[in-house]
């Protein structure tokens, strides 16, 4: 069988291309129409065995959307990183919006929206044009629960900035802003039980989740990321999850990167060097805490008051 010829660098480099561009470099239709290339939307095509991530498709619809168009709802949440449930990460549909007055995006594997002008501030800069971040962390209030919301804003608001990573996207002051324009739109009440519970600080959607149940079983509010300076540690700063330095109390979550030998290595000699100066640790799997439901659970929190009571505090 006849190999199909090679592509111009620029279109296989991307792994990703709209029809003008290829036609533009002279590609022919039965070029186009070749083996190693699939058809994620109409008017692009994708090199086969490229990826199918959220970006490369989003990448993929670019390359043909019109100029009204913009991604928004999950999709410009995922573009950004922010953490979402498992199954609308795996749901490989874009959600492509336009401002009101413009016909609604009807394309196989999209979800069009049509959203109002009012409310909705859109970002132009590099090659995907999408809503920004307060403006998508409002559209999220459809699709999310309480903690899935307050997962997200704390994202949004923290980025990795505490490891020295990527800055915050946004304000707790833009949020605020964005839900008032969204005054009377779907969602906007699980959008105010959510936005006083936005923290900055959390690495992970997990950690927001073990803060928001410690705090529903009455517990005080943890400090997050907290930096232990102590100088029998000789310089080393540790940073905890979520802290009671009065009591000298950690609560770790041990995501599965954990179970990788050296990672494993590290941090039994991490808690044995915070132990040696008196910090006592509670350590949580997600054995400890369940996917579904706002109910703290029973066990995970008892362990932590018994610990926090061991070293003095008090309820009430």
């Amino acid at each position: 069988m006849r190999r199909p010829a090679q592509l111009p660098p620029e279109l296989a480099d991307g792994g990703v291309f709209g029809l003008d561009d290829a036609r533009r470099l002279g590609l022919t239709r039965g070029r186009l129409a070749a083996g190693d290339l699939s058809t994620p939307f109409r008017g692009s095509r994708m090199v086969v065995g490229t990826d199918r991530s959220i970006r490369h498709l989003a990448l993929a619809y670019a390359a043909r959307m019109p100029e009204r168009q913009f991604f928004s709802h999950a999709t410009a949440a995922l573009l950004n990183g922010v953490p979402l449930p498992a199954a609308i990460e795996r749901d490989s549909r874009l959600d492509v919006s336009v401002l009101d007055g413009g016909p609604r995006p009807r394309v196989r594997g999209v979800v069009g929206h049509v959203l109002e002008a009012t409310r909705t501030t859109v970002l132009d800069a590099g090659p995907l044009r999408m809503t920004d971040a307060a403006t998508t962390w409002c559209q999220l209030g459809t699709r999310l629960g309480v903690d899935d919301l307050v997962a997200a804003g704390d994202f949004m608001v923290t980025g990795r900035d505490p490891v020295g990573g990527r800055p915050p996207m946004v304000r707790v002051a833009d949020l605020e802003s964005a839900v008032d324009r969204h005054r009377g739109s779907s969602g906007v009440a699980l959008l105010r039980i959510a936005l006083p519970l936005i923290r900055y600080g959390p690495l992970s959607r997990r950690e927001t989740r073990l803060r928001l149940v410690i705090v529903r079983a009455g517990l005080p509010e943890p400090q997050i990321n907290h930096v232990v300076r102590d100088p029998r540690l000789g310089g080393w700063e540790p940073m905890i999850d979520l802290a009671y330095p009065r009591y000298r109390v950690g609560i770790e979550y041990e995501g599965d990167h954990h179970r990788d030998p050296r990672q494993f290595r590290a941090d039994i000699g991490r808690y044995e060097r915070l132990q040696d100066v008196g910090w006592s640790f509670v350590r949580v799997t997600a054995a400890d805490l369940p996917e579904r439901g706002n109910v703290a659970p029973v066990a995970l929190t008892t362990r932590i008051a018994a610990r926090l009571e061991s070293r003095g505090w008090r309820a009430g």
